[in-house]
């Protein structure tokens, strides 16, 4: 299709109609052009905007055209392999603009800055997210985490185990990050940060977890980072006996981490299990303020402070999710602790 025809289009109805029996390059080329990439948490999506987007008025006609092929035998087509590719990229369409969980498995670019204020070029993150399937929540991006993700040059040069030393004295940085999800914080901790980070969550998210990893090594390596991914189950936490220095970490990270009544308990014993004993020691979270989950968020701070620490630094702010069709408004709240009582939790 040549950039004179594209201009033509304007309106779902210019779309080649299939009565016309059109040529599988035209059909390749209209499908390919209505693809649409994944928003970022900006409001807006990302990348340079396909042909047809900004023109088309398709909200209710694309729907009707997509199905139409899907349900047209396409015979003038010899080729059975081009016809189901045909199909195959029909449905995708479909799929795009039925809501993020009927969606396909998407590949997301995130930019994060390495400094604030911007000093040096961004960082660029970028994420596989599987199509979600049951309760693998973990295997979408959500925007508690790309807030994080933003927050962490700020909240780096408040943390004692980062300022209280020179680059060169300073000894290794542990940081852990719980329920990781696609990766996104804890990748961009390691590349913020310029230390390794261990990435954790359940054993069905963490092939996803891995492969973002490894995907992003690059990025993470070239800004003194590196990083590795493992399941953790809060509620099969080690033995007491195991417990050692060793095991703990100086910095423990964690966002849109609670999603039922038992999560509070299961987080804040992860927490106290995994952060060391340590005046400088620091857990940082970030949580969307849900209304259905505002009981969850209250029970977790009550718990953390009952078990010896307290919130040194707290904020809302706001972002966007694409849970629904299109970009959603989401306020979060954030919160760096640290211990209050140390020789409890020792």
């Amino acid at each position: 299709m040549s950039s004179r025809d594209e201009d033509a289009i304007s309106h779902v109805l210019d779309l080649p109609s299939l009565h016309s029996r059109p040529s599988v390059a035209v059909l390749i080329d209209v499908l390919n052009a209505l693809a649409l990439k994944p928003p970022t948490f900006d409001g807006v999506r990302h990348g340079k905007e396909e042909p047809f987007q900004g023109r088309l008025k398709l909200d209710d006609g694309l729907p009707r055209y997509l199905t139409g092929i899907i349900s047209n035998q396409l015979r003038w087509i010899d080729d059975e392999s081009v016809r189901e590719e045909i199909w195959e990229l029909a449905s995708t369409r479909l799929s795009e603009r039925s809501g993020r969980t009927a969606m396909p498995s998407v590949h997301r670019t995130f930019s994060i800055p390495a400094s604030l204020p911007a000093t040096v070029p961004e960082i660029s993150i970028t994420l596989r997210e599987p199509s979600l399937t049951g309760d693998n929540l973990g295997h979408k991006t959500w925007a508690a985490s790309y807030m994080l993700a933003k927050r962490l040059p700020l909240i780096r040069e408040t943390l004692p185990a980062f300022s209280a030393h020179e680059p060169k004295k300073r000894p290794a940085v542990r940081v852990l990050e719980l329920g990781a999800g696609t990766g996104l914080v804890g990748i961009a901790a390691a590349s913020t940060f310029a230390t390794h980070v261990d990435l954790t969550d359940l054993p069905e998210i963490c092939g996803n977890l891995a492969y973002n990893c490894l995907k992003n090594e690059t990025v993470i390596h070239e800004h003194g980072g590196s990083t590795s991914a493992f399941p953790l189950d809060w509620s099969d936490l080690p033995p007491e006996q195991g417990s050692s220095v060793d095991n703990k970490y100086d910095v423990i990270l964690a966002a849109d981490s609670l999603y039922s009544s038992q999560h509070p308990a299961m987080l804040t014993s992860a927490i106290v299990w995994y952060l060391k004993p340590d005046a400088d020691s620091r857990v940082i979270v970030e949580l969307p303020l849900r209304e259905a989950y505002q009981p969850e968020i209250d029970d977790f701070k009550r718990l953390m402070k009952e078990k010896g620490l307290k919130m040194d630094d707290d904020d809302e702010e706001t972002g966007y999710d694409d849970w629904e069709d299109g970009s959603k408004e989401v306020r979060c709240w954030w919160g760096v602790w640290s211990w209050e009582r140390i020789a409890e939790n020792v």
